[in-house]
């Protein structure tokens, strides 16, 4: 199942914004898990399959507050990785962010 579901992160440029540290990915029995550093987030993603909905269950956990976890249940495929932007990445000011931190990196 995690092998499936990068497949489907492959087909997007839109992960590659997340800012997934790619030595904390984990295999699940049934899905992922992995940190992120997204404008919204930073802390850990998990993504499992629930086969009796077919659908997928999203937890967030962010690093500054573990009990603060967020679990999005009954995510369909086609709503993954739109999903889990909308929680780790995109938010209102998202252009101007992109542009402050582009410059930064210039420097």
């Amino acid at each position: 199942m995690a092998r499936y579901i990068w497949r489907i992160f492959q087909h997007s440029a839109i992960p590659l914004s997340w800012g997934i540290c790619f030595a904390s990915v984990r295999t699940l029995s049934n899905g992922t898990e992995f940190h992120v550093q997204g404008f919204k987030m930073t802390g850990y993603v998990r993504v499992e399959y629930d086969e009796g909905s077919d659908t997928f269950t999203i937890t967030l956990t962010p690093d500054d507050n573990k009990e603060n976890r967020k679990i999005i249940e009954n995510v369909y495929l086609d709503n993954l990785i739109s999903v889990i932007d909308e929680n780790v990445e995109y938010c209102e000011d998202y252009e101007t962010k992109i542009r402050q931190w582009l410059r930064k990196q210039a420097v």
